[in-house]
């Protein structure tokens, strides 16, 4: 599936969500090989963590304690699971079939029994719509310094990278346009200078809820990326970062730790 495919399907995705299609909450999707239950039930307990995390808008879920044995115990919690064949529309090329085609495993699982399993853990389902984030990011790379627009010629994985984090945790996101940061006298590096009022008044332009601000540097010695994420309207949120990745983790960190930050308490 291509880059324009994924972000439109997030799109689609976080859509649902907007207009409180709860069951999608529930849902999650691993890549697994073949179809077949040693490489389905095994994916469990990874679907079982990703839906936790979606449902609550807690990426760090998986860290408390006890999640361990609900997630060892989850296939019990599947309500139905679906494949998708990656390989659409391509020939089968040997004599192996689809035994080792790669296909997209999705988990609903049943709602009473994963409240029931979150609440033991001092979590409940975030049911409520999910904010909008405006995401403006700063990125050096071993060539330039640029900020990631929404019609920008450059960024273009990135940008796709964003739409797989924003469905992750069911958190609908959007850019800036290259004329809307010009316009806010937003440029590359004075970030921080940006004043509450510019923020605001570009929060107003897009259409969101909050914002997300991060700057994004390759460190050649780590051979990745250092991603350090705020949100400027909402200073007593802290800061959160993240050395030595590639820009997909940083993204995922950049949006789960938004939602940990706005979620209702």
């Amino acid at each position: 599936m291509g880059r324009a495919w994924i972000s439109v399907l997030a799109f689609l995705f976080c859509s649902a969500i907007a207009h409180a299609d709860d069951d999608i909450l529930y849902r999650a999707g691993v890549i697994v090989t073949g179809v077949r239950d040693e490489t389905r039930i095994p994916a469990i307990p990874t679907g079982f963590e990703l839906a936790a995390g979606k449902l609550t808008g807690n990426p760090d879920i998986a860290q408390k304690p006890g999640f361990a044995p609900l997630a060892a115990k989850s296939s019990g919690m599947v309500w139905s699971f679906t494949y998708h064949d990656r390989l659409f529309g391509k020939p089968i090329h040997d004599e192996q079939g689809t035994r080792d085609r790669p296909f997209d495993l999705t988990f609903q699982f049943d709602r009473k029994m994963m409240d029931a399993a979150i609440a033991t853990l001092g979590e409940r389902p975030w049911l409520t719509p999910r904010p909008r984030l405006a995401v403006v990011l700063e990125v050096t790379d071993m060539a330039r310094t640029y900020l990631l627009a929404a019609d920008s010629g450059h960024g273009v994985d990135q940008r796709a990278s964003f739409a797989d984090a924003s469905a992750r945790f069911a958190m609908p996101i959007t850019f800036a346009t290259e004329a809307d940061l010009s316009a806010a006298g937003i440029t590359p590096s004075r970030l921080n200078a940006v004043s509450h009022d510019v923020w605001t008044e570009l929060l107003a332009k897009l259409g969101a809820d909050a914002i997300v601000t991060g700057h994004l540097d390759w460190d050649a010695k780590a051979l990745g990326w250092h991603a350090a994420w705020r949100l400027p309207l909402k200073p007593e949120a802290g800061s959160w970062e993240i050395s030595g990745v590639n820009f997909d983790a940083a993204f995922r960190y950049a949006i789960g730790g938004a939602a940990k930050r706005l979620r209702p308490n």
